[in-house]
């Protein structure tokens, strides 16, 4: 007979996880039968898998009981049960011996009783604690092996039946796996038949192992072979292909051909060097930036003591996410050069427009972007303000409007 309580302890479980749950009595005396079928069904489903047998092995001998909190529990004269050490080693048994599908069966049996379903894992958790504890005492023969422990729950599988209620057994025994079980009509675990299915298994893979590493070897072997001929073959051809050439092409071609390279070298170094610009902000270091970068604009505002009037920087080295706004990079290199610059010359303050296609919100949105990213690279945002675009203030047609931003610098004398 499968128990995890005796007799005499069924009542006073019952009336102490009703008032540790603040549940009534009749309903936790509903969901102690369900409670206990889930553990056996779990249990007759774990007699065919060795490995879980030997996780719940090793923890029933490695992890220590809450013994104490549980002889609290049936104590004669109310104490005072610390429920969590209980429900905490439950729950490492509820994992082992029904892995992923607490959430499942939980969902079913507080909807069938219309109670609370942390309720039902509650309580499932202190029952596999108590199960535990049996496993670790008076029933721990049982647990030696995995031929004892499926004997022992194959011998008692008919009675999840008279446990479960009519319309939770289906239910349960198709969330726990356990059609297998129950069709096989004998009360015997049969661990031969099955060591035996499991030994030709082994057989077979490893025959199968040997017959693709044998293929492996062979295709490995050809493929090298083939390399092997191409390289030959290759090196023949590039031989030949030499001694046959060397007295065709004549010396003064070959100068030629060399001058012909150091031009073409020459003539890329000019390219890139006509194509860039060399700033350096007081006391920083050179940079390159491209020929009509707005920071070229920007350093020739900036440097120019004798220009007092506010300058329009056309901004197109960045560009914005359509749908969110934000800067589709962070363009690092770009915004840390502008701050370096400015936060040269503290008398230049910044006012940022943004332009987008949707509406003029989206447009100010981007405005506070380039304004949040210039703080973030140290400018003070006392000097930065940010406006709505419009009247004169237009977008190029000639730029994405996703790739532009207007950013206007003006001077003013600092406070004496």
């Amino acid at each position: 007979m499968f128990i995890i309580l005796e007799a005499s302890e069924r009542e006073i479980f019952i009336q102490r996880v009703s008032k540790f749950s603040h549940e009534d009595v009749d309903r936790i005396q509903e969901l102690l039968p369900v409670w206990e079928s889930i553990i056996l069904g779990s249990s007759l489903k774990l007699v065919r898998n060795r490995i879980r047998f030997n996780a719940l092995y090793n923890f029933i001998q490695q992890k220590p009981v809450p013994d104490k909190e549980i002889d609290k529990l049936f104590a004669s004269s109310p104490e005072i049960v610390e429920w969590e050490k209980i429900i905490s080693y439950g729950e490492v048994l509820l994992g082992i011996l029904m892995p992923d599908k607490k959430s499942a069966v939980a969902s079913l049996v507080s909807r069938e009783f219309k109670c609370r379903s942390s309720l039902v894992v509650k309580g499932l958790s202190i029952c596999f604690a108590l199960f535990g504890y049996r496993l670790h005492g008076v029933d721990a023969p049982i647990i030696k092996d995995l031929n004892s422990f499926g004997e022992h729950f194959f011998a008692q599988k008919h009675e999840f039946s008279s446990l479960c209620p009519p319309k939770l057994h289906g239910q349960i025994s198709e969330i726990l796996l356990l059609s297998e079980v129950f069709k096989n009509e004998s009360n015997t675990f049969q661990s031969g038949s099955n060591e035996v299915e499991i030994s030709i298994d082994e057989k077979r893979a490893s025959i199968l192992n040997w017959k693709v590493l044998s293929l492996v070897a062979i295709v490995l072997m050809v493929a090298a072979s083939v390399a092997w001929f191409m390289y030959e073959k290759l090196s023949q051809e590039v031989e030949m292909h030499s001694v046959d050439t060397e007295e065709i092409i004549p010396v003064d071609s070959l100068a030629k051909l060399r001058d012909s390279l150091a031009k073409l070298s020459l003539d890329s170094v000019k390219i890139t060097s006509d194509s860039l610009t060399h700033l350096s902000w007081p006391d920083g270091k050179a940079f390159d930036v491209p020929k009509n970068s707005s920071l070229e604009t920007m350093f020739e505002y900036l440097t120019d003591s004798t220009n007092t009037e506010s300058a329009e920087l056309r901004i197109s080295e960045i560009s914005f996410d359509a749908l969110s706004n934000q800067l589709v990079s962070s363009y690092d290199a770009f915004f840390k050069k502008m701050v370096e610059g400015l936060n040269k010359y503290k008398d230049v303050h910044i006012r940022v427009y943004g332009f987008a296609e949707n509406d003029a919100k989206s447009a100010l949105k981007r405005g506070f972007v380039i304004k949040n990213r210039m703080v973030g690279e140290g400018i003070s945002p006392n000097r930065i303000e940010v406006k709505s675009a419009g009247g004169s203030i237009t977008p190029e047609a000639a730029v994405p409007i996703n790739s532009q931003v207007l950013v206007v610098l003006y001077k003013k004398e600092l406070l004496k």
